[in-house]
């Protein structure tokens, strides 16, 4: 079952197995009292009606998950990702040019149409302030320059411990 109507499910599942504890051996369900079952569940009657018809089992809508394949904003999409690609990602500012087009819809699905077309939008480009080169060469006169090494090891103190030291 879809995740989004687990907990609808286990609701269901539990005011009517609290309801059969009440009611004793021979409860069933296609029989309870729906005002009791509202009650404890908080669903509307008509939403219990709905359920005990269908055996008390939560479901998706029969048009969960579809899309028509033509909407109000198919003729103006084209519209939309010209803005984005121009980095404009404004939903009003969109709507409102698609208004003086002749878009009929409304400002969700235009937002709708935006969220969808995110990676259309440019990344943001910023000049980088100029500081100068950004490392600095270390000139020594001849026979002034020199150059060190440095290693570790383990020196054992008196009392027996042990511990790492650097030495050049």
């Amino acid at each position: 079952m879809d995740s989004r109507y687990d907990g609808l499910q286990k609701i269901i599942d539990e005011a009517l197995s609290a309801m059969a504890a009440e009611a004793g051996p021979g409860f069933l369900p296609e029989k309870a009292n729906l005002a009791e079952f509202c009650r404890r569940t908080g669903l509307t009657r008509s939403k219990a009606r709905m359920l005990r018809k269908k055996g008390f089992h939560a479901g998706p809508h029969g048009n969960a998950g579809r899309k028509a394949e033509t909407t109000v904003l198919t003729g103006y999409t084209g519209v939309v990702d010209g803005q984005l690609r121009k980095g404009v990602t404004n939903s009003q500012t969109i709507f409102d040019l698609l208004k003086g087009q002749g878009y009929a819809g409304g400002i969700t699905s235009v937002k709708d149409c935006i969220a969808a077309h995110r990676p259309l939008v440019p990344a943001p480009r910023r000049q980088a302030d100029s500081r100068g080169p950004r490392g600095r060469r270390y000139h020594t006169e001849p026979g002034e320059a020199y150059q060190m090494d440095w290693g570790f090891a383990n020196a054992e103190a008196a009392d027996g411990t042990v511990s790492r030291i650097a030495l050049p």
